[in-house]
């Protein structure tokens, strides 16, 4: 199958652009006419795909700093990062979907990046599960969370550097660490970790000593937070389904240091258990609470970011889409 190229956009563009990113609304929100031009214009990179008859069939918005663009997530990059390029919308036309055109446009932004980040927000409130284990596959990993719309949803806010391995991720500006998978190098320290946040959430308070000895095991899936200086300040450990079992997955175990508490690590380790687990088809994650003093905070946590309450509040589950 030939995929499609992405070339810039034109003026001439205009009429099919607007009826084929109109035809995506409310997945995508409606531009000005301004806007489209200026975006055509050059602030921003606008490349399409004709469809032949004067129709566009894919669409690609991507945003520099620096421009007047009212978005709340864009504002967020620029306060966050000082190069890069915000992926604003991908719009495929219906009868291109599932063909590969999405992994198609994200190249062409990649390219057009060349030496900066890309960045670009999924849905965790309502969860759009599917786009995040896209973009997991893709190399994003999260950098922070935030609630926009007045509170009515919670994005993930995602960055990809150049040329990016699918691990580690880029700093969280709230919390200053990043994301990784754990290896079997962390396990003395990852032990020390469990020991410090333990019985507070998950079903295990820690990792046994050959569980810990396996970190590099492809089923061993902890994704740990790392300080600038190296040290680690939070992981989740997932417990994955049994084999022939009903595809539900556990967070045996899910913890920060308590000096970081509150900046929204947690919130972005959630992110990045539920893109591990979806990009491995596992229909829900369960995380049981301990019944200790943290037991209502961590309660709120869980239903913050998508779980609900079941078994009288103490089993907690994440459906995943």
């Amino acid at each position: 199958m030939r995929l499609p190229d992405f070339r810039l956009a034109r003026p001439d563009d205009l009429p099919g652009i607007v009826a084929l990113n109109d035809a995506a609304i409310p997945h995508v929100n409606a531009l000005s006419e301004a806007m489209w031009h200026r975006a055509i214009a050059g602030e921003a990179e606008c490349r399409v795909v004709d469809g032949g008859g004067g129709a566009i069939d894919a669409l690609i918005v991507a945003m520099p700093p620096g421009r007047d663009y009212a978005s709340e997530n864009y504002a967020w990059f620029q306060r966050h990062l000082s190069d890069f390029l915000y992926c604003d919308r991908i719009v495929i036309a219906a009868h291109r979907r599932k063909q590969g055109w999405g992994r198609a446009a994200y190249r062409a932004v990649f390219a057009a990046a060349g030496t900066r980040v890309v960045t670009c927000e999924v849905n965790l409130r309502p969860a759009n599960d599917a786009s995040l284990a896209f973009h997991g596959a893709l190399g994003f990993r999260e950098i922070g969370i935030q609630d926009v719309g007045g509170g009515a949803k919670r994005v993930v806010m995602m960055a990809r550097r150049p040329g990016a391995a699918v691990e580690p991720s880029e700093p969280g500006p709230d919390d200053g660490a990043m994301l990784r998978r754990a290896v079997t190098r962390d396990s003395a320290e990852l032990a020390g970790l469990w020991r410090t946040v333990s019985g507070e959430a998950g079903g295990s308070s820690a990792m046994s000593a050959a569980e810990l000895s396996a970190l590099g095991d492809a089923e061993q899936i902890v994704v740990v937070a790392q300080r600038p200086d190296g040290t680690l300040c939070g992981a989740v450990w997932i417990e994955a389904p049994q084999a022939g079992g009903d595809m539900r997955a556990r967070v045996a175990a899910l913890g920060v240091v308590p000096v970081l508490r509150g900046r929204r690590l947690g919130a972005r380790l959630i992110a990045a258990a539920r893109r591990e687990a979806m990009s491995r088809g596992w229909r829900s994650l369960t995380l049981r609470m301990s019944s200790g003093t943290h037991a209502s905070t961590w309660g709120k946590f869980c239903r913050r970011n998508g779980f609900q309450a079941g078994e009288g509040g103490v089993n907690f589950v994440l459906k995943l889409s």
